[in-house]
This record gives structure tokens, sequence and C-alpha cells, in this order.
């Protein structure tokens, strides 16, 4: 069988072989392979199948494969392939859809990309949700307990201020004074810290 004999398409290779797997006719469409070579030797998907079609008798329906890779002689194929098998004789097709598989492949790749690129956004806003709530919980704690028991402790340094005190109380009093005013300042810049925006 030639390329001018075949009346498949160039997309298409039929292949004549013996169950023995010697190799009688290829129209060379895809693959170049010439007349006497093994069939089970061209490729392992073929040499899998040896059994199967080495064994006597017919089958019923073709056998059917979507997606074969194939490198035969150092060129490369995806193909669909068909097997008809007879008593002495095996017709094989081979279709080369590699275009079409590249496509899907691309295809599926974009599909994932995509299917990355929202979940990394999903998890962006989860984050930037629960980080703003968690800071939230810190100012209303440091608003709550810290800074507003502090003003009531200096309320009180205050009233005792104002009472008759002798001038080492008054000094002690001065010193617990400033240390509470320190620590009053530094709660109210860390709570200003907070509104920053550390991912900007």
């Amino acid at each position: 069988m030639n390329k001018q004999s075949t009346f498949f398409s160039k997309k298409i290779q039929e292949i004549h072989a013996k169950p023995s797997g010697e190799i009688v006719l290829s129209s060379n469409t895809i693959f170049e392979i010439t007349p006497n070579e093994n069939l089970y030797t061209l490729h392992p998907f073929f040499e899998s199948l040896q059994h199967e079609l080495e064994k006597d008798g017919i089958l019923e329906n073709n056998l059917a494969f979507p997606c074969v890779q194939m490198k035969i002689h150092g060129k490369e194929s995806i193909c669909d392939v068909t097997i008809k098998k007879e008593p002495g004789f095996l017709a094989i097709l081979l279709f080369d859809y590699s275009q079409h598989y590249e496509h899907l492949h691309e295809a599926a790749q974009e599909k994932k990309s995509a299917m990355l690129k929202e979940k990394e956004h999903e998890l962006k806003l989860k984050y930037s949700s629960e980080k703003a709530a968690y800071l939230d919980f810190i100012r209303e704690r440091l608003d709550s307990k810290i800074i507003s028991e502090m003003e009531t402790i200096v309320r009180k340094v205050e009233h005792l201020k104002r009472s008759s005190l002798d001038p080492e109380q008054q000094g002690t009093l001065q010193e617990i004074e400033e240390i509470i005013g320190n620590f009053h300042l530094r709660a109210i810049q860390i709570r200003e810290g907070l509104d920053f925006d550390f991912d900007a």
C-alpha cells in the first residue's frame, strides 16, 4: 500500500499485519514503517497487546484506544488507535489527533490556572477577613482592658495628689504617675500601630 492508493487522509495511517506481528502493508502517512518490521517491536503499546492479538480467532468488536502517545522511529504523535482482528489478519488504523489533544491539554492548563487564581483570590479574601477580625479583637482588648484601666488608675493618682501627702509620698506618687503615663502612651501607640496596613 502506498500513499497514492490509500483512501484515507494524511491524518490516518493504515497498517496491515499478521497476528505474529509481521507488517505486510503500511500507508506511512504518519510514521514510516517498512514491510517485514514487527508490529510488537514498533512501540510498547503494541507489545502490550501481543498476547491478545496473537491468539487464534476473531474479535467481534474492534479494539479502540483514544489518546495513545507514540514515538516510532523518532517521530512522535498522539493517536487514536483502532484494531480489527480476523483469522490470520490484523488491520490497524492510526488517527493522528496530536493538534487536537495538544489544544485540549492547553485548554486544561488554562482552566487549571484560572482555578488556581480563583482559589488564591478566595484565600486572600479569607486571610484579609480573618486578619481584620483579629486586629479588631486586639484593639477592643486594648481599649476595654488596658487603656481604660490605666485611665482609671490615672484618675485615682490624680485624686491622691489632691490629698495631704508628705514630700516622700509625693515623690513616690510622681514616679508612679510617670510609669503609668509611659504605659498608657505605649498602649495607645500599639493600638494606633494596628491601623497600619502591613500589606501595603
